[in-house]
């Protein structure tokens, strides 16, 4: 078809975007090119193997897609895979999912073409479309939450890289000597600055004696949100805590900006609920590896699409991949 064709050709009518998760799938009809109708929710089945879980997706797709079949589906899975093949090469919170043809498996139940892409990709892609850094070419996208992932989005392409596993910025090593993550990476960022990296040092600290109001909760409850709200309290052990994990990815985003020289740099994830806890020391340490001139022309933002960013990177990507498909 010529570009001219497929200019004129009008967008398929049902597009759907899927946000699998490990406790939640979610599905919805794309209504815009960042927007979807209400979504369907459906608890994520365990010990169903891959074929299982992805009759559970297939079923919520068909409801996003009502009374007429989907022409497109795009699908944002949890961990490492290739988009360009459809494969997942694992996903280690989901049962089984290790060398999965995701693809070639969704579109048998679905009937229609389906995109693969990792969820974090994904969150990050709404953010660019239709959160913190709308209006640039140039974006990096970091989430931090249990773990820390990320999106990179240059010259505005979703940048995959030849294994599709570009934006795995977690497991870049920040400090030789750091607590491994994990996946057993010695002294990455994840591992420093995860949530689950803050929990595990909190539980350290608090094993040696240090004081804190901390040690008054149930161990299990020592996690990076406790520990937030230690920190607003003044609890000056949480506090320290966040400021490491701040200036850790600080310096982790200088080095980003060095090397990539973005417009925006887009936090995400469950830790930028602490706020200024985070992105104080976050700011103050970026100086201490960015060159003067890149860092001047890129912004540090929280992300702004919240929990929503999965399922509206999903819903944009399928409106990216088939909209103009016959």
């Amino acid at each position: 078809m010529s570009s001219a064709a497929e200019a004129a050709a009008p967008p398929p009518r049902r597009l759907v975007g899927v946000d699998l998760g490990g406790t939640l799938i979610r599905a919805a009809l794309a209504t815009g090119p960042a927007t979807h109708a209400t979504p369907v929710r459906r608890a994520t089945p365990h010990g169903v193997g891959p074929e299982g879980l992805l009759d559970a997706v297939a079923e919520a797709v068909r409801e996003a897609s009502g009374a007429e079949p989907p022409e497109g589906v795009a699908i944002g899975i949890p961990g490492p895979l290739d988009p360009a093949a459809g494969h997942v090469y694992a996903a280690p919170n989901l049962d089984g999912w290790v060398d999965v043809p995701a693809q070639r498996l969704l579109e048998e139940r679905v009937g229609c073409p389906v995109a693969i892409r990792n969820d974090a990709h994904l969150a990050g892609f709404a953010e660019w479309t239709a959160g913190a850094g709308a209006g640039t070419r140039h974006m990096v996208f970091i989430t931090a939450s249990t773990g820390v992932g990320g999106a990179l989005i240059l010259d505005g392409e979703l940048v995959a890289g030849v294994a599709g596993t570009a934006g795995e910025l977690g497991h870049t090593i920040v400090d030789p000597d750091g607590p491994p993550c994990h996946q057993g990476h010695r002294g990455c960022l994840e591992g420093k600055a995860s949530g689950t990296a803050i929990a595990a040092r909190a539980h350290q600290l608090l094993a040696a004696g240090e004081a804190s109001s901390l040690a008054s909760l149930p161990p299990e409850r020592v996690d990076a949100r406790a520990v937030a709200d230690a920190a607003e309290a003044g609890d000056a052990l949480a506090v320290r805590l966040y400021r490491d994990a701040g200036h850790t990815l600080g310096h982790a985003v200088g080095g980003l900006i060095n090397a990539l020289s973005p417009e925006a740099v887009v936090i995400g994830g469950g830790l930028i609920n602490a706020g200024e806890l985070l992105f104080g020391p976050l700011r103050e340490a970026v100086p201490d590896i960015a060159f003067a001139a890149p860092r001047s022309r890129c912004r540090i933002l929280p992300a702004a699409l919240g929990t929503d960013a999965g399922l509206v990177g999903a819903v944009a990507w399928a409106v990216r991949c088939f909209a103009r498909r016959g």
